[in-house]
C-alpha cells in the first residue's frame, strides 16, 4: 500500500495495512547532536536540507525517512524576505515580532519581551510583521507539487509560526506578566489576542495559498499544559482563548473545507480536547504520555472517534533507555491508540541529543513490526 493511501485511510479511522509514521513534522525532528548520530548509524553521508538554520534542529533529511519506512514529506514555511534579523550590544537578536532571543550552546531562549507592560494603545503603532511577506512562500509551492506528483508520501504543511496566540502573549509580555495581566489588564488582553488572530489567519492564509491543493493537513502548535496540570483553568480558556482557536481554525476550513487541522499540544491538556474539537481540531499531537492524565487508553476511548490521534512515544524515558525499553514503549502506543485506525506513530515530540542513535532506528523498525492490521500484541 502507498503511504498516501495508507495515511489517508489512518485519518479517516480506517485501518489501512500498517500504523502509519511521522518524522520531521513540526514536534518530531532530530535535534542536531542526535541527527548526525542517526546518520552515523545508518551509514549515511553527508547531510540533508537546512531548513531552520540557527536552530537546535536544522535539519530535515528524507533518506532516514525512505531507509525507516516514515510516510510523509512535509512543507515548511520560508522566511520573510523584507526581514532582517539584528541584535543588540548585549548579544540579543530580535526577530520580526520585535522578541529578543538569547542562544547558548544548548538552547535559544526569549531574553527580550517588548510589550512587558500591558498598553493597549500602543498596540496600535506596534511593529508587526507583515503576513503576506512572499519570502514565507517562495518556491513552497513547486515543492509541495513535486512532493505530491513525483512521490507516493502524504504532504502535509508544518506549522507557520511557533505558537499561537496563547504563546505568543508569552513571547511578547512574559511568561509571569502575561498570566497577570489575563486578570488585571481585561482589556489589554482582549485586543492583544485580538491582533494576534488576525495575524495569524493572515499568516496562515498567506501560507496555504500556494501548497494546499497537495495536503492531506495543517499543522499548529499551541502549548497548553505543564507537566502537571494545565497552564491555565478551561474557565479562563473559554474565556480568552476558545474564540481566537475557533475563529483561526474557521478561517482555514472556510477556504479550504478538505484540509484537515493538526495542533501540536504539550502536558497535561486533556481538559482542552472537548472545547478544541469544537474548535475545529481533526487531529492532536503530542500525547505527552508522563504528563498528568494524558493516559492513551482513556485518550483513544475519550476521543478516538472524534480526532485522530499523532505521536505519543515517550521521549521523557522510554527513548533515552535501552531497546527493549523503546520496544515496549511503542507496543504499548499502538496497542492502546492503533485498533480501528485514527493513529499515527511519532515520537512525542523532538528527539534530542540525550537519546541514542540506535533508538531512532528501533522506534521506526519496531513501528513496522507491531504496527501491521489487525494489531495483535
Amino acid at each position: 500500500m502507498l503511504s498516501r493511501e495508507r495515511v489517508r485511510l489512518a485519518i479517516s479511522h480506517k485501518e489501512a495495512d500498517r500504523v502509519p509514521m511521522d518524522l520531521w513534522g513540526c514536534a518530531s525532528r532530530l535535534h542536531n547532536k542526535l541527527y548526525t548520530g542517526v546518520l552515523k548509524e545508518l551509514g549515511l553521508d553527508g547531510t540533508g536540507r537546512m531548513i531552520r538554520p540557527g536552530t537546535l534542529t536544522e535539519y530535515e533529511d528524507y533518506r532516514i525517512c525512505d531507509i525507516l519506512g516514515v510516510d510523509f514529506r512535509h512543507v515548511n514555511i520560508g522566511k520573510p524576505k523584507n526581514f532582517k534579523s539584528w541584535s543588540d550590544d548585549k548579544g540579543n537578536a530580535f526577530d520580526e515580532w520585535g522578541i529578543g532571543h538569547f542562544k547558548n550552546d544548548r538552547f535559544n531562549s526569549i531574553s527580550v519581551h517588548p510589550l512587558a507592560e500591558p498598553d493597549a494603545d500602543a498596540l496600535d503603532s506596534y511593529g508587526w510583521p507583515d503576513p503576506e511577506d512572499p519570502g514565507r512562500i517562495e518556491g513552497i509551492g513547486e515543492l509541495a507539487k513535486s512532493y505530491y506528483e513525483n512521490t507516493p508520501y502524504a504532504v502535509t504543511a508544518t506549522t507557520a509560526t511557533s505558537g499561537l496566540m496563547f504563546d505568543f502573549g508569552q513571547y511578547l509580555c512574559g511568561a509571569e506578566q502575561f498570566f497577570i495581566d489575563l486578570y488585571e489588564e481585561e482589556h489589554f488582553m482582549e485586543k492583544l489576542l485580538d491582533k494576534l488572530t488576525e495575524l495569524m489567519i493572515r499568516i496562515y492564509l498567506h501560507y496555504l495559498r500556494p501548497i494546499a491543493p497537495y495536503l492531506e493537513w495543517v499543522e499548529f502548535a499551541s502549548d497548553f499544559g505543564t507537566q502537571n496540570a494545565p497552564f491555565i483553568s478551561i474557565g479562563m480558556f473559554r474565556k480568552y482563548f476558545k474564540k481566537p482557536m475557533a475563529s483561526l481554525f474557521g478561517a482555514i476550513k472556510k477556504e479550504y473545507p478538505n484540509l484537515r487541522l493538526m495542533l501540536h499540544s504539550c502536558g497535561a491538556m486533556s481538559c482542552f480536547i472537548p472545547d478544541l474539537i469544537e474548535c475545529g481540531m481533526d487531529i492532536l499531537n503530542s500525547l505527552q504520555p508522563l504528563a498528568r492524565d494524558m493516559d492513551a487508553v482513556k485518550l483513544k476511548r475519550d476521543f478516538g472517534n472524534d480526532i485522530v490521534l499523532h505521536s505519543g512515544v515517550d521521549i521523557q524515558q522510554a527513548m533515552q533507555g535501552s531497546a527493549e525499553d523503546v520496544e515496549r514503549e511503542v507496543k504499548r502506543v499502538i496497542e492502546a491508540m492503533a485498533p480501528g485506525g485514527g493513529y499515527i506513530l511519532a515520537p512525542a515530540n523532538h528527539l534530542q541529543g540525550d537519546c541514542p542513535p540506535a533508538n531512532v532506528v528501533t522506534l521506526y523498525r519496531c513501528g513496522e513490526k507491531y504496527g501491521k492490521y489487525p494489531i495483535r500484541i
